[in-house]
């Protein structure tokens, strides 16, 4: 079965949203540290030392990892790319497991700011509000998401909303808002 146009869409919001940092199109390791700079400057951190140093390396990991799916080997990963990665990690033919356990830890990380291990409301909004993701749209997302608060999104939770994101077709799954969006 081919992919759904809502996983399409999913995927390609991630893409240019938290990805395509310079927006050519294409993902290479310029849009990584692109990325560490945006997140520091968030945060208040320098992306050369403590924190925003560990920022940044992570991010590179990521990439190191990421240009696997690089089939046409020109140095960047197109959407077409992008796309056809994620659906082998929905038919379980990943061999890119380790750059997005990377990837979605890293995330986990950058939202829990209190280090507590779970991710509160506050804490979702500051990061997925710098898309374009309105507080109410952020408010109703987490609420969707943490099933009215009932769930507590710590990593192990975190981590079966990630993957339901990435390969559900249901446009009511809670995995959906991970990222504070409601449409597609």
């Amino acid at each position: 079965m081919a992919m759904s146009d809502f996983r399409r869409n999913k995927l390609v919001y991630v893409f240019k949203a938290f990805f395509d940092v310079d927006n050519s199109g294409a993902i290479d390791q310029q849009d990584f540290r692109l990325a560490a700079e945006r997140i520091c400057r968030v945060h208040g951190w320098s992306v050369n030392e403590g924190k925003g140093a560990q920022v940044l390396q992570r991010l590179l990991d990521v990439w190191e990892a990421l240009k696997k799916a690089d089939s046409n080997s020109d140095g960047t990963v197109d959407q077409i790319e992008w796309c056809a990665m994620w659906e082998a990690y929905a038919k379980g033919e990943n061999d890119y497991q380790e750059w997005q356990d990377k990837y979605r830890d890293f995330y986990f990380s950058i939202m829990d700011t209190s280090g507590e291990g779970t991710i509160e409301l506050d804490e979702f909004a500051v990061v997925n509000k710098r898309n374009d993701v309105s507080d109410s749209d952020c408010s109703e997302a987490f609420k969707l998401m943490s099933k009215d608060n009932s769930v507590v999104v710590n990593s192990s939770t975190f981590a079966q909303l990630w993957k339901e994101f990435f390969t559900s077709d249901d446009p009511s799954a809670p995995g959906n808002y991970i990222y504070g969006k409601l449409k597609f």
